[in-house]
């Protein structure tokens, strides 16, 4: 009977539930109703449980259940890919929050913690839809309320959530008319499923080992890269308290006198400081009084300075800039060419809220215009925006070339705000669709997919099936174009080579012979065409 957890049986809850995880990812990659070979719901679930386990792989198992939650919230959260990664990492953050400050917790505790990481996955998204992780999140929180009151034994519990988790995913087709007609549940609500289910295994001493090499504390990194010092405090400091047992602000007050260019980060129950210093020594000493002290690392910055002159040049942030999501080369250059800052990512490899802070930091500009260009990438644009304020706007392309019209518009002399609202309008000056092939027999309303069909698919028209490429790509054309078009812009993927796109081009260019047609290197992997009309 597992009536109070500690940080042992919670550490192996949550190991138990990202081997899980590992082993059933497919599974939900191919529940996603379209199936297009970037279906990454279980991918981007994998990750992010990944990323918490980097954070907890090596902690000692006798640690407060409190602080175990709290580094693995820290590690979902900067780990969160796609919707589904984010929603996961909220549930896991709510946990850590009901956790807080426990060395261990009672069953009802641990029941009101998940309750609370429920609460929070609703809060990260702004209109829920009925029909998703969170239809199946709630129909768990409502399946145990009366369990939760009278259950001592959290396994017991667990397994009533993982009942009603189960019933809850059997009603997402009936929920959602699009999982209804693929004849599938939701993806991610399985996957929060099998979560649970990882859960109860390690609780009751299912888990292998599993070999991740651990991560550092999650914390922005700040090296005195380039900076300018003074001679009287010339020796850059860095170090991270942890645990700290004094805030952040206490800190900066502290150390004010003993240095200059101070910077003080704080992060889960951790404080990251860099100051020039002109007593290194006296500093790590005060330091070390407030917690335990790593990751110690002191330059002399004139050694540094004789030995490199130019990488002490201050390189100066320009205001207002775009960073941009693109998957392919050919996307990658093409953004580039507009001033914009480019992160790597899109179908199949949605990129890590870590990474797009890691974007932020090392990039040419203060604040950024974010383009996600994939649905699936808005919501950790969302999550990095909680944590970075204004640094960031966000404007909800949902492909590279929605993306590429908000971008020619952008203007570096108006206010993010400004910029926003015209990039946004921008998104609907043009009609997009994109062609890849079936990764396995489905069904999409009245339309009969075949593994290996190409699929014509634009937003609001239904997916029109063919055999070859070709046809594909007309069949988009009469998807896209009016009478009113009059720029074709079409980008051939990594799968396809220049010489038979611009051979589709030149036939379709007597069909529509009032548009003017644009070919482009894209490079997009799984699509071996994108094409806009405006």
């Amino acid at each position: 009977m597992y009536t109070v957890i500690d940080g042992k049986l919670f550490k192996n809850m949550l190991v138990g539930a990202y081997q899980l995880m590992s082993q059933k990812y497919d599974i939900i990659n191919q529940l996603n109703v379209f199936p297009v070979p970037d279906g990454d719901t279980g991918n981007n679930m994998l990750n992010t449980l990944r990323s918490m386990y980097s954070m907890i792989g090596t902690m000692d198992e006798n640690e407060p259940v409190g602080i175990i939650a709290e580094k693995a919230a820290s590690g979902a959260i900067m780990g969160a890919r796609g919707n589904s990664g984010v929603i996961l990492s909220q549930i896991i953050h709510g946990l850590a929050k009901g956790l807080h400050g426990k060395k261990t917790a009672t069953c009802r505790q641990m029941s009101k913690a998940f309750q609370y990481g429920i609460l929070y996955a609703y809060r990260a998204i702004t209109t829920p839809v009925e029909g998703t992780i969170l239809s199946v999140a709630r129909g768990i929180a409502k399946g145990t309320r009366e369990v939760i009151r009278v259950e001592p034994d959290f396994g017991k519990v667990l397994e009533a959530a993982i009942v009603a988790g189960e019933e809850a995913l059997a009603r997402t087709p009936k929920q959602l008319k699009i999982l209804a007609d693929a004849n599938v549940v939701d993806a991610g609500g399985q996957g929060l499923v099998f979560f649970l289910i990882g859960c109860l295994n390690g609780l009751t001493g299912k888990v292998a080992d599993v070999d991740v090499k651990p991560m550092q504390p999650v914390i922005k990194r700040l090296e005195a890269k380039g900076e300018d010092f003074s001679i009287d405090y010339p020796y850059c400091t860095e170090f991270i308290i942890s645990p700290c047992k004094i805030g952040a602000r206490e800190v900066r007050k502290q150390l004010m006198s003993w240095g200059e260019s101070m910077i003080v980060a704080e992060g889960d129950n951790l404080v990251k400081v860099h100051i020039h210093a002109r007593k290194p020594g006296r500093v790590l000493d005060l330091a070390g009084s407030w917690g335990i002290l790593h990751d110690i690392k002191c330059d002399n910055m004139i050694d540094q300075f004789h030995k490199n002159k130019a990488r002490q040049e201050k390189i100066a942030k320009k205001p207002l800039g775009i960073l941009a999501v693109v998957s392919g080369k050919g996307w990658g250059n093409i953004y580039t060419k507009l001033g914009c800052d480019v992160v790597s990512g899109g179908q199949s490899m949605n990129p890590s809220v870590q990474e797009l802070s890691d974007a932020m930091e090392n990039g040419h500009y203060e604040k950024y215009i974010i383009l996600p260009n994939n649905k699936n990438i808005i919501l950790a644009a969302k999550q990095l925006k909680k944590w970075v304020g204004d640094k960031v706007t966000i404007v909800e392309s949902k492909d590279p070339m929605q993306g590429l019209a908000a971008a020619m518009a952008f203007s570096k002399d108006a206010s993010p705000e400004d910029n926003a609202k015209t990039m946004t309008e921008s998104l609907g000056e043009i009609t997009t669709g994109m062609v890849t092939t079936a990764v396995r027999d489905s069904k999409i309303g009245d339309t009969i997919i075949h593994k290996d069909d190409f699929m014509a698919m634009a937003p609001d028209h239904k997916v029109i099936t063919s055999k070859d490429l070709k046809t594909a790509f007309f069949n988009l054309l009469e998807q896209l174009v009016t009478d009113d078009t009059e720029i074709i812009s079409v980008y051939y993927g990594a799968d396809l080579d220049e010489e038979t796109c611009k051979a589709f081009v030149k036939e379709a260019e007597s069909k529509y012979e009032d548009a003017e047609f644009e070919v482009y290197e894209g490079d997009q992997p799984l699509y071996p065409l994108f094409v806009s009309a405006e």
